[in-house]
């Protein structure tokens, strides 16, 4: 998945004001400090430092206040930034995916949206798959599991992350994404019942 980076929009923000690194870098180390060289003061130009108030201009400190905006995102942002625009619809897949009726366990195979989402973050902070990625993946653990009624399977929740009573939080969705990524067909599993007399 593709990731933009914030510098990108920095560059960008400088571009339209007209300021250069070398003076964005003294109007935040006069921001800062409140103090800046001589030489500094020449290489701000008369648009962004009043040298007779000693002070930076109006003009700058709403530049600076336009690009601090950058860095200040609000929580829908951040998630779009992490997994994409069209998360929501692939996590809608994602859960779809799963048997609507309970596993042999006990619990229902499907999660809480919400949770699911959540889960997801930390996926994609730990890990760098796409969401086709993901989808086959998926679709594969579905499918390895269904000829044997679901038995063993993980609910949709604890198939992205699960911790196993330790410190230790395993993915089996990152396995199953490499098994994608490596063409590597599953292969049935077989359980053994003992039949007792």
């Amino acid at each position: 998945m593709k990731k933009t980076l914030k510098q990108n929009s920095l560059f960008q923000k400088l571009k339209e004001h007209k300021i250069s690194i070398k003076q964005y870098i003294i109007l935040i180390m006069y921001f800062n400090k409140k103090n800046i060289s001589e030489e500094n003061k020449q290489t701000l130009s008369d648009k962004l430092f009043d040298c007779i108030t000693n002070t930076l201009t109006d003009y700058a400190i709403k530049a600076l206040n336009s690009i601090e905006k950058l860095f200040i995102t609000d929580k829908k942002i951040k998630t779009d930034a992490l997994m994409g625009n069209n998360y929501d619809n692939e996590i809608n897949d994602f859960i779809k995916k799963f048997p609507t009726t309970k596993l042999p366990n006990g619990k229902y195979a499907r999660s809480n949206k919400k949770n699911i989402e959540t889960n997801f973050k930390w996926f994609f902070e730990n890990y760098e798959y796409s969401w086709e990625n993901i989808q086959q993946a998926t679709s594969m653990y579905i499918n390895e599991y269904r000829s044997n009624s679901y038995m063993y399977m993980r609910t949709a929740l604890y198939f992205i992350r699960k911790n196993d009573g330790t410190k230790t939080v395993h993915s089996d969705l990152a396995d199953y994404c490499d098994k994608v990524i490596n063409n590597e067909s599953y292969t049935e599993k077989k359980y053994f019942k003992t039949k007792i007399l």
